[in-house]
């Protein structure tokens, strides 16, 4: 485990290097993908185990279509299937989307509930898509863990898991409270571009003098 001086230098390095989402042109945003509450939580369901530009290309036609939990319930099965065929597994995240709709009619009143506990009630909703809408739609700092910022902090040492619930623990509990609000725009970024899966760019390394994985294999 890093220092918590090493932690904070990190943020520090990469809050310099890249643009917060909505300073930035990236796709998500520019699309409108988490414009409502609504969006944001159909577009995170549909984004497990897909690039966001597969993600895009599913959100954009469905919600020309739709923009309520109704209106998507009420939507023919066929139908959404034929429009988020993009996106991974889209047989049964048809179904989900559906039994999280009704669910959230149901038990919600049609409004999406604003605790992590009952987001996670949800189906096809798991600790990566909840954490993602407490941050950016209820305004509740917490950093959520996709593959790419699993990989980073394991190799930068700051865990030592094949676990991303552990990872998505521990690091929401080392983070310092400055950073934390826009901790995962920062990280997935930086292991998008540099900290990649194969052949990572150590050398373009804003981070490499605090990365074990570095340490080990070119200091």
């Amino acid at each position: 485990m890093l220092a918590k001086s090493e932690i904070s230098s990190i943020y520090k390095s990469l809050s310099n290097a890249y643009p917060t989402f909505d300073q930035s042109d990236d796709e998500w945003m520019t699309n409108g993908l988490s414009s409502t509450p609504f969006r944001s939580i159909v577009s995170a369901a549909l984004s497990t185990m897909t690039t966001t530009k597969r993600v895009v290309a599913a959100c954009v036609p469905l919600y020309k279509k739709v923009s309520t939990f109704e209106e998507l319930l009420a939507l023919d099965d066929e139908e959404l299937r034929s429009i988020i065929k993009p996106v991974a597994h889209y047989n049964k995240k048809t179904k989900s989307l559906k039994m999280m709709c009704k669910q959230i009619i149901d038990r919600h009143g049609g409004k999406l509930p604003d605790t992590k506990e009952e987001l996670l009630q949800l189906q096809g909703i798991g600790l990566k898509c909840s954490s993602l809408i407490m941050n950016f739609i209820f305004d509740t700092p917490l950093i959520a863990v996709d593959t790419h910022i699993h990989r980073l902090l394991n190799r930068l040492g700051i865990v030592d898991t094949t676990s991303t619930d552990v990872t998505t623990k521990v690091i929401n509990e080392v983070t310092p409270s400055q950073y934390k609000k826009h901790a995962h725009e920062w990280l997935i970024q930086h292991g998008m571009k540099v900290c990649v899966a194969r052949s990572p760019h150590c050398d373009d390394c804003i981070i490499s003098s605090h990365c074990a994985h570095f340490s080990e294999h070119y200091a």
